[in-house]
């Protein structure tokens, strides 16, 4: 893969690993994904609570935009395929455009702690409008209306949509919550040297003070 390329598609910190060490680190998310989409769940009355978006997230943030949706597709296809329903809802591809929003918004040039937390609120938000509440209700309608046609009989798209981003916004912002901890530790412990480039110390401009000698 050429440099140019490279930079696109990975971190700077997943980029530099060796190749076993990039194999193991997308090994470790699709199985935390697949876990999360199949096993791992906070049911209540009125919504399934998953920690999809969670992964997800730090998979193209903390990786890069390719990462990001490998893992996504991934880890719903396989999750699908340990833990088979009726349809298959397609929403790995969603998922995985939402980790490659966030890898690609990691390379907006913001430094710093305020840089890391900034791109991350810009990656949520527009995965947020994006991905939540337009592609994957989109899909979800198209498949009700496919498959389960009674379920939204005599609704139009757009009053699918009001009910579902209640439900919805509450699991996102669950999501949201969970992110902001664990970015948190991520910035102020330095592990593991995710965000190495944007929080390491620039050396001041050096000014030279001393006087332009003086031609006679």
């Amino acid at each position: 893969m050429s440099s140019k390329l490279s930079n696109c598609m990975f971190t700077k910190f997943f980029a530099s690993l060796s190749l076993a060490k990039k194999i193991a680190y997308l090994a470790v998310f699709i199985a935390l994904s697949v876990v999360v989409n199949s096993f791992i769940e906070i049911s209540t009355p009125s919504t399934k609570i998953t920690f999809t978006y969670f992964i997800c997230f730090f998979a193209g943030f903390l990786l890069g935009p390719l990462p990001g949706f490998a893992v996504g597709f991934l880890g719903d296809a396989i999750g699908f395929l340990l833990v088979p329903q009726d349809v298959y809802w397609l929403f790995g591809l969603t998922l995985g455009l939402f980790g490659m929003i966030a890898g690609f918004v990691r390379k907006l040039p913001l430094r710093g702690r305020t840089g890391v937390f900034g791109k991350a609120c810009i990656a949520l938000l527009i995965n947020y409008l994006f991905i939540t509440c337009f592609v994957n209700s989109l899909v979800n309608y198209s498949y009700l209306y496919i498959f389960l046609p009674n379920i939204v009989e005599g609704k139009t798209f757009w009053v699918y949509l009001t009910g579902r981003l209640v439900t919805q916004t509450i699991v996102y912002a669950v999501n949201v919550a969970a992110v902001a901890v664990v970015l948190s530790v991520f910035v102020t412990t330095k592990l593991l040297g995710f965000f190495k480039e944007e929080l390491a110390v620039r050396a001041p401009a050096v000014r030279n003070d001393s006087p332009e000698p003086k031609i006679s």
